[in-house]
């Protein structure tokens, strides 16, 4: 409800402008597949998409140069990621990126295989668990800026989620913040329930 996609939408379509090769990845969980689809064709109906799932997905990644999007679930992902790993998109983006919370799962590594020019994670709910579920999307999506694992966990984890230190929340929030964009339902539609 805070137009997530209409924004990738609009900045695919953006892209077709600023760059020669225009093939992004899109991972969604399965159930929302067919909610992209029709998002596709009722507001970028020029946009040309494959989705990569069910029996009929493309064998040979050189078939992906015929798509701007090709739109797979996480778990097609990890079954195809030897087609994946090696192509080089414009783009990939992670909807609902909480779905790689945890670094020490297959899905997240494979997620980490990926290679693009710039990636994006598209998420309302950044944080399910702790604090340590921003570090698996951000390392996903700006490489390096929170360190590695244990340092995440020894300098921010403890410290804002165990103990409530401020200075650390704050230095966290600082640190992500020009990376992150944040709108709320009271910001674009307040109509909405809590």
């Amino acid at each position: 409800g805070l137009g997530k996609s209409i924004q990738i939408i609009a900045f695919i379509l953006l892209q077709r402008e600023k760059v020669n090769f225009n093939v992004n990845l899109l991972v969604v969980p399965a159930t929302l597949i067919f909610n992209w689809k029709a998002e596709f064709q009722k507001f970028a109906p020029s946009l040309k998409f494959t989705i990569h799932h069910g029996n009929q997905r493309i064998k040979k990644s050189n078939k992906f140069d015929q798509n701007e999007v090709i739109l797979t679930s996480y778990g097609t992902l990890m079954s195809d990621i030897h087609l994946f790993k090696d192509y080089v998109f414009n783009y990939i983006f992670l909807d609902e990126s909480q779905n790689i919370r945890n670094p020490e799962t297959e899905r997240y590594k494979a997620v980490k295989l990926l290679q693009s020019r710039n990636k994006i994670a598209i998420t309302g709910t950044p944080i399910e668990n702790s604090t340590f579920d921003l570090f698996a999307q951000f390392s996903f999506a700006c490489p390096g800026l929170l360190g590695n694992k244990q340092y995440f966990k020894d300098v921010y984890l403890a410290p804002v989620d165990h103990f409530k230190n401020d200075k650390r929340t704050a230095e966290l929030l600082q640190k992500i913040k020009p990376f992150l964009l944040r709108r709320t339902k009271e910001e674009v539609a307040p109509e909405l329930p809590e």
